[in-house]
């Protein structure tokens, strides 16, 4: 089974110049724990709710400033025709709940999270993995 079939498809975005707020509101707004950050239609990053709260809000910067503050440049990235198993894999190895799926053109398409994975492994397999990925 490749990534495009379990993705999220609905990707919401932002632009490293976007508030910290105005990302925070935007997770809010569509239910989502993680945004991409894009430039030139690539992935240079990823935020999630924990970076802005650890990162902004737990030392009282201001949520004014751009979301370049509060990101992790270490985006993690899977081809959308990769397989499950792999990109499973890879999150495991990097200790990591959500990965980003881009296209051939590594134009960002959707996202993969511990909870799509949880739906593609049948049940005796879905604590042994998210157990692994989440030590």
């Amino acid at each position: 089974m490749q990534v495009s079939e379990i993705m999220n498809k609905g990707l919401s975005t932002a632009s490293l110049n976007d508030s910290i707020k105005s990302v925070a509101q935007l997770m809010k707004q569509e239910d989502i724990g993680a945004v991409p950050v894009i430039e030139n239609d690539q992935a240079i990053g990823i935020v999630t709710d924990r970076d802005i709260v650890i990162n902004c809000v737990a030392k009282g910067a201001s949520l004014d400033r751009p979301i370049s503050d509060a990101m992790n440049r270490d985006v993690l990235c899977v081809r959308e025709n990769d397989d499950v198993e792999e990109a499973s894999r890879l999150m495991k190895d990097r200790q990591v709940s959500r990965v980003v799926v881009i296209n051939e053109s590594k134009r960002p398409v959707g996202m993969v999270s511990l909870h799509d994975l949880a739906r593609f492994h049948d049940d005796s397999e879905k604590g042994e993995i998210l157990s692994d990925i989440k030590q």
